[in-house]
């Protein structure tokens, strides 16, 4: 990233920052933040009280570090919430599915997972393998194939990354730096989307006009 600055390439990242880079701006959500919004509402749905499961995906990812991190430090504001780990896979979705039935084996007291990110959801296997009604799931990212989750009241809440705008508002921001010479914030702020029943349509119909195909028709 430095060299092509240096050449006169100015470069902006979205998603997953560099932020000791040489890059004019970036494009993404507080990941801490995230990780509080997570916990806070896996709290709401559990009435404040259970045992928790972080599943993390890469242990060396920054962003799903900061991530545990606010999860981590928002469960110390409840006290009858414990964490019972953090819980580290490969980010397939057969990894991490895997690991959700693991941690739930090894322990049986876990009556919640905070999902820093959604990968155990991009199978449907969780939809048969647990109990919605002894266990509850709050996660990042509301993609098509996890909405039958909320439908099923697996996951009551989904928090979603507007994916379609990584594009949009990355172009949109290095034509106004680029073209228009206009100042850009060094970060631009991504906010996450809350999935739940009430809205569940209407965000199935905004993934559908953002080019979707695999969006259930019901």
């Amino acid at each position: 990233m430095n060299d092509a600055v240096e050449r006169g390439v100015p470069v902006m990242t979205f998603d997953s920052d560099v932020p000791d880079s040489k890059r004019f701006s970036f494009y993404g959500g507080d990941d801490v933040l995230m990780g509080t919004q997570v916990m806070d509402e896996l709290a709401k749905q559990m009435g404040g009280k259970g045992n928790v499961g972080i599943i993390a995906g890469n242990q060396n990812a920054p962003n799903l570090q900061k991530r545990v991190q606010g999860a981590v430090e928002t469960a110390k504001k409840y006290p009858g919430m414990k964490i019972v780990g953090t819980f580290y896979h490969a980010e397939t979705p057969q990894d991490a599915a895997a690991e959700v039935l693991r941690v739930r084996n090894a322990y049986p007291s876990i009556n919640g997972f905070a999902m820093i990110g959604g990968w155990a959801l991009f199978t449907p296997s969780l939809l048969t393998d647990l109990d919605p009604a002894k266990i509850k799931v709050v996660s990042v990212d509301a993609l098509p194939v996890e909405l039958p989750y909320v439908e099923k009241g697996l996951a009551p809440v989904l928090f979603a990354q507007p994916t379609y705008l990584w594009g949009f508002v990355s172009v949109k921001t290095i034509y106004d730096h680029v073209h228009d010479g206009k100042e850009v914030p060094p970060h631009v702020q991504m906010d996450l989307v809350r999935v739940s029943g009430e809205n569940l349509g209407t965000w199935a119909r905004q993934l559908k006009a953002w080019g979707f195909t695999d969006v259930d028709p019901k």
